[in-house]
C-alpha cells in the first residue's frame, strides 16, 4: 500500500481530531472576541458549541471569512 503524501500526523485520525479540537476552540474564541450584539454572540456560541463541527464550519464560512474577506 502506498503512502499518502501527507505528513504523518495528518494521517492519523488522532491527528486531525487535536486539527478538529483546536479549530472548534478557535471558532469559539473568535465568536466570543467579535460578536458585538450579546444576543447574535449567545446564539453563534450556543450553535458552535452543541454542533462543534458544522457550527465551527458554518461560523467560519458566515463570519470570519465574511469579516476579514
Amino acid at each position: 500500500m502506498m503512502p499518502l503524501a501527507l505528513p504523518y500526523f495528518f494521517e492519523s485520525f488522532r491527528g486531525l481530531a487535536i486539527l478538529g479540537f483546536i479549530f472548534w476552540i478557535w471558532m469559539i474564541y473568535e465568536c466570543a472576541t467579535r460578536e458585538r450584539n450579546s444576543t447574535e454572540k449567545i446564539l453563534w456560541l450556543l450553535l458552535v458549541v452543541l454542533a462543534p463541527v458544522l457550527g465551527s464550519l458554518i461560523y467560519f464560512l458566515v463570519r470570519v471569512v465574511k469579516i476579514r474577506g
